[in-house]
């Protein structure tokens, strides 16, 4: 089940939907500057968490509302002679989650006045109390990788009438810092490590959804600090069921999330947004991260893609003496696009090259969009034997069935349901519709998480049945390779 979020005419998005999924796991909403992200994620937020609208959003037009449905629940905020009104139709809508943000926004400065801060410099002792163990710490083996580092930590007691929130002190070498004098990745973590050590307190009910949403962390932790983040998340999202959405540009956060869990925000010339889902690492960043030392990249669309090409070159001994990485990037036209920046803005420096592999379904769509865009770089481009993972399973098990790759997926993977099973439900829906084989797919998959495997588990199978079964249309990409190896 997804959460439907539609914004309306709220900062720079005139008009906008997102499907997010409330399963457990960790996600990303990136884009380039400007894209409406975080926009996008504070709205979301708005789900579950009261926002001072006018503070968030600044002066909306009158019209200006965001609308969710979740199953049959909806709720929805919309501005109303000037007033932002909150309204719900159908069940309750059990949802749970907080929203915090690196610089501004969040749960650390609601009660901040200059006053207060002055007052936290000289409270009592007796006024604090030892924080948790569990933000104590995590505190110290994210930030520090030590967890007694934050040893002495405390924070106001809830009866301290000057804050709602909770405010933390720590002490080092005799010295009392308050959180508004902690550094800004101090400041962040805290807060957030206290709104989960909250959350996973009253998690009553494990079956309930809860988005957690954090916008832009990075800018506030070191890369090490950001890893062992993730790692942290990572165990809270599988232990307590949350979502856990990324507003971020950074490589570090979007290279560790699966492609599946990345909506990546693209706001055209026109104003109008468009979100890629899924979407691979290399395009979302625009950046080919760690790759500036290799001599040879090859630019693909997916990772099926991937796992052939890595084969071939493996088999053939095309990489003796070179660094060679194959780079998934998500549809045949941001293979394109980023390819064309690569030689535009001579992103691998001079010593490498980057060349293309395209599925073999899209050779004339292909060429018509870089006629259309102008683009001639000289680039090589090749084709593989074989169209998309989707198209490729849903033509060889359903439209001309191949017997011996049926009966061994049903013989090795499909151990729950069987792919008999999944094609017999695929039937009852309107196939005719399916041409991209992406709602066949979806089944498969649906299927796959049930047995606790993922699209690898069935990437992985189809290479192995290809090299396995000599197909012949293999050779034309290995003769390809060996060229582009020189």
């Amino acid at each position: 089940m997804n959460l439907e979020v539609t914004i309306h005419h709220i900062k720079c998005i005139d008009d906008f939907s997102i499907s997010l999924p409330i399963e457990k796991g960790l996600y990303a909403i990136t884009g380039q500057n400007g894209s409406g992200k975080s926009t996008i994620t504070a709205c979301a937020s708005s789900v579950f968490f009261n926002l001072p609208m006018k503070q968030y959003f600044g002066k909306t037009d009158d019209d200006a509302y965001i609308e969710f449905k979740l199953g049959d629940s909806s709720r929805a905020w919309k501005q109303v002679n000037g007033a932002w009104m909150k309204s719900s139709e159908g069940p309750i809508m059990n949802i749970k989650g907080f929203f915090e943000g690196s610089l501004i926004y969040g749960n650390r400065f609601k009660d901040m006045t200059y006053d207060n801060i002055n007052a936290l410099e000289s409270i009592k002792q007796e006024r604090l109390i030892e924080a948790s163990e569990f933000i104590r710490k995590n505190l110290g083996l994210i930030l520090q990788g030590d967890e007694t580092y934050y040893e002495k930590l405390w924070m106001v007691s809830n009866h301290y009438d000057k804050f709602k929130g909770n405010i933390f002190f720590y002490e080092k070498n005799g010295k009392r810092i308050s959180q508004f004098h902690m550094s800004t990745g101090e400041n962040l973590l805290v807060s957030i490590l206290n709104s989960l050590y909250i959350r996973n307190n009253d998690r009553a009910s494990l079956t309930k959804p809860c988005l957690l949403f954090l916008d832009e962390i990075e800018l506030a932790l070191h890369p090490s600090s950001l890893k062992r983040l993730l790692q942290f998340l990572e165990d809270m999202a599988v232990e307590y069921n949350y979502a856990i959405y990324f507003s971020t540009h950074s490589i570090e956060l979007v290279g560790n999330i699966k492609p599946s869990n990345i909506f990546y925000v693209e706001r055209h010339a026109d104003n109008a947004i468009e979100v890629i889902n899924p979407c691979y690492p290399a395009y979302a960043t625009r950046i080919l991260y760690d790759h500036s030392g290799y001599d040879k990249v090859i630019l693909v669309e997916d990772d099926l893609a991937k796992a052939i090409v890595d084969k071939v070159l493996r088999d053939n001994h095309l990489m003796n003496s070179k660094l060679v990485h194959v780079l998934p990037c998500g549809g045949y036209t941001n293979v394109i696009d980023l390819a064309n920046d690569v030689v535009r803005f001579n992103l691998l420096g001079r010593k490498a090259s980057v060349s293309i592999i395209l599925d073999g379904d899209v050779k004339e769509r292909s060429q018509n969009y870089m006629n259309k865009r102008g683009i001639k770089n000289n680039i090589p481009l090749n084709y593989l034997p074989i169209e998309s993972l989707e198209k490729y399973l849903k033509q060889r098990l359903f439209e001309c069935v191949d017997q011996k790759l049926f009966r061994e997926l049903n013989d090795y993977v499909f151990h729950g349901k069987s792919l008999d099973d999944i094609v017999a439900d695929y039937k009852r829906t309107d196939t005719s519709e399916d041409k991209d084989g992406k709602r066949f797919y979806g089944m498969i998959e649906s299927e796959l998480q049930n047995l606790r495997e993922d699209r690898k588990a069935i990437t992985d199978f189809i290479v192995k049945y290809l090299f396995d079964n000599n197909d012949s249309s293999l050779d034309k990409l290995v003769a390809f390779l060996k060229k582009q190896m020189l």
